[in-house]
């Protein structure tokens, strides 16, 4: 039994079930759902295309695999984002697999801001990024400029990763990473900074999340340096 959140057309789901697994697709968006039912009754494919919000997602212990492909992870306020993850391994059974595939903070940062353009579907894009620092978001604006000349704009920000930060955050929320890749075509190789995607496979440990608040990155102004906190230390005496 595998979940595939964030199916989109159902690429993954179509694929998988081809090949015998039992496959539900979730996504938010209707016309992609609309359009990946089509495709998999064409192919004769039994595949149950759910309507709903990852945030919602109520399954417990019903799945052996989660997917989360394709940069749908991060989109939400940290807070939400960490639910989303408790979502992913509330739906797993014990024992079972997480795959989850972001963009990788370290490669990005390198090259922002940037303008980039690239040809459609009967349309010419230009999108612009810019990295906040502070809040770790990717900022999004791409324009499409129709066949017509007619222009359409959207805007949108995710929250970017470094593979040390969402480790940590996996961990405590009761998965352990068993695998880290960099590209689909090179599994288990990682190199940094130099690696464009952060493709993580993990398991549900049967005991669960640990006890305690998921740590949070510090703050650029907190003394985090042995240096620092050994000038805030009080003195031995008190005084």
């Amino acid at each position: 039994m595998i979940l595939d959140v964030g199916c989109g057309l159902g690429l993954q789901a179509i694929e998988l079930a081809s090949r015998g697994y039992t496959v539900v697709g979730l996504d938010l968006s209707l016309p992609m759902l609309s359009r990946a039912a089509d495709e998999a009754q064409d192919r004769n494919m039994k595949i149950n295309f759910l309507h709903s919000d990852m945030k919602e997602m109520g399954f417990e212990g019903s799945f052996d695999a989660v997917l989360c492909l394709g940069t749908t992870f991060g989109y939400f306020d940290d807070e939400s984002n960490r639910q989303v993850l408790e979502r992913f391994r509330r739906a797993l059974k014990p024992h079972g697999v997480l795959l989850l595939d972001s963009v990788n903070r370290d490669y990005v940062v390198q090259s922002q801001p940037n303008l980039v353009w690239f040809e459609g579907d009967g349309c010419v894009c230009m999108e612009e990024t810019q990295f906040n620092f502070i809040t770790s978001r990717l900022h999004v604006k791409r324009t499409m400029i129709l066949e017509d000349r007619d222009q359409k704009e959207s805007e949108y920000s995710i929250r970017l990763y470094p593979l040390h930060e969402i480790g940590q955050i996996m961990h405590h929320m009761g998965f352990r990473v068993t695998q880290v890749s960099g590209m689909e075509a090179t599994p288990g190789v990682y190199f940094g900074a130099a690696s464009p995607r952060l493709i993580l496979l993990a398991e549900r440990r049967p005991e669960g999340p640990l006890t305690g608040e998921t740590p949070k990155p510090p703050l650029a102004d907190e003394k985090t340096t042995p240096q620092a906190r050994r000038r805030s230390d009080p003195p031995a005496d008190g005084t």
